[in-house]
C-alpha cells in the first residue's frame, strides 16, 4: 500500500475549489467539514483553517498538516478506486489532537465513497 500525497492531488485550481464550495456534495464530522464531487482519474485534496479561528499561521498550518497527514495515510485503505475533489474545512474553534482528526478524516472519506 502506498503512502504517498504527491502533487497531482493537491487541489489548487480556485475554479475548482469554488465549485466545490457553492455546488459540491457536504458531509461534517467534527471538526471537520468537507466539501466534495466526484473526480475523474484520481482524488485531488484542498485544507482550509478559517483566520477567524486561528490568528496565527503556525497554529492553522498545524491543523493543515494534521489533516493532510491524515489523508495520506487513510486515502489508499477507505477510498479504494473512488476518485473525487475534496475540500475540507476545520472549523472547531480549539486546536484538537490528531486522534480526533483522523477519526473525522476516515468518518469522511467513508461516508463519500458510500453516496
Amino acid at each position: 500500500m502506498k503512502f504517498s500525497f504527491p502533487k497531482k492531488q493537491h487541489l489548487a485550481q480556485s475554479q475548482v475549489i469554488a465549485d466545490l464550495s457553492s455546488r459540491g456534495n457536504t458531509v461534517f464530522k467534527y471538526p471537520i467539514k468537507a466539501y466534495w464531487l466526484p473526480g475523474e482519474e484520481c482524488s485531488r485534496y484542498a485544507f482550509s483553517v478559517p483566520k477567524k479561528s486561528f490568528k496565527r499561521a503556525v497554529k492553522r498550518n498545524l491543523l493543515k498538516r494534521r489533516m493532510r497527514e491524515a489523508v495520506r495515510l487513510n486515502q489508499g485503505e477507505l477510498l479504494g478506486d473512488f476518485a473525487a475533489d475534496f475540500l475540507l474545512v476545520y472549523i472547531a474553534k480549539e486546536i484538537c489532537d490528531y486522534a480526533a482528526i483522523e477519526a473525522a478524516v476516515r468518518d469522511i472519506l467513508t461516508k463519500s465513497r458510500g453516496v
